[in-house]
């Protein structure tokens, strides 16, 4: 069902567009910053800046995926390249898949970039907290580029595709928080349907909040599992990669 000219032409693009390059030198970026800060900080100076690191390289590259896939979607969109690719003997469902397995490759790479990076901070400290981290990291990674490539699809805009992504990140990240509060039993006004209409959507997000944890880097693995995380990845990739299909098939040019 893949066809690998096309996940080559995806790689070539992102080549074409500096991203490997970018998130090179941020990564060179964003390691000297943790160092500098953790530097600073009297008692446990490599915790810290492995933290600080791994946050802030965590969020940045979301941002550098999320941007380059949908934009990169709406622009052969409007160029019309995805017609012309649908020409070729390529299927609608083959051109889905292969775009899907070309961003999980860049994925993979910019999870690297940042596993090394926070690795080269501190090598000795590096232990099974980190390599959970890493694959945990993956997924995540896997699981945002896949809604990303839904979005871009079913949006018009780029810029509605990207925040829309972005909302979903920060949703999936803070749910826990969220259930937590309602579990807590505050009591505001409208509570009780805010409440139903949260366990509903936490029915349908993924749990990102329980994966790729910093505090693995510092204490080690927790109760989370690789075959929780591999089926959150698993689940929710099949998932938006359907409705991206369906909404693929049925779009008329």
């Amino acid at each position: 069902m893949l066809s690998w000219p096309l996940v080559k032409y995806v790689l070539t693009a992102a080549v074409r567009d500096r991203l490997i390059l970018s998130f090179f030198l941020l990564m060179v970026v964003g390691a000297s910053m943790a160092i500098f800060l953790g530097s600073a900080a009297v008692t446990e100076s490599d915790q810290f800046a492995i933290v600080f690191a791994a946050s802030g390289l965590r969020f940045a590259g979301v941002v550098g995926l999320v941007l380059f896939v949908v934009f990169y979607l709406r622009r052969a969109f409007d160029s019309k390249d995805v017609e012309i690719l649908l020409t070729r003997p390529v299927s609608r469902i083959s051109f889905l898949l292969s775009h899907s397995a070309a961003f999980a490759i860049l994925a993979a790479i910019v999870a690297g970039f940042v596993f090394l990076t926070v690795t080269a901070i501190a090598p000795q400290s590096v232990g099974a907290g980190h390599i959970l981290w890493a694959f945990s990291l993956l997924v995540e990674y896997i699981i945002v580029v896949n809604v990303a490539l839904f979005f871009a699809m079913v949006l018009p805009n780029a810029a509605t595709g990207s925040l829309a992504v972005f909302a979903f990140y920060m949703l999936a990240r803070i749910i826990g928080q969220i259930l937590g509060i309602i579990s807590a039993g505050v009591s505001m006004s409208g509570s009780g349907i805010l409440g139903n209409v949260m366990h509903i959507i936490s029915l349908i997000i993924p749990r990102l909040d329980l994966l790729t944890q910093t505090t693995w880097l510092v204490y080690g693995p927790d109760q989370i599992g690789y075959g929780f995380i591999l089926l959150q990845g698993v689940a929710y990739s099949a998932l938006v990669i359907m409705a991206a299909l369906v909404d693929l098939v049925k779009r008329q040019f």
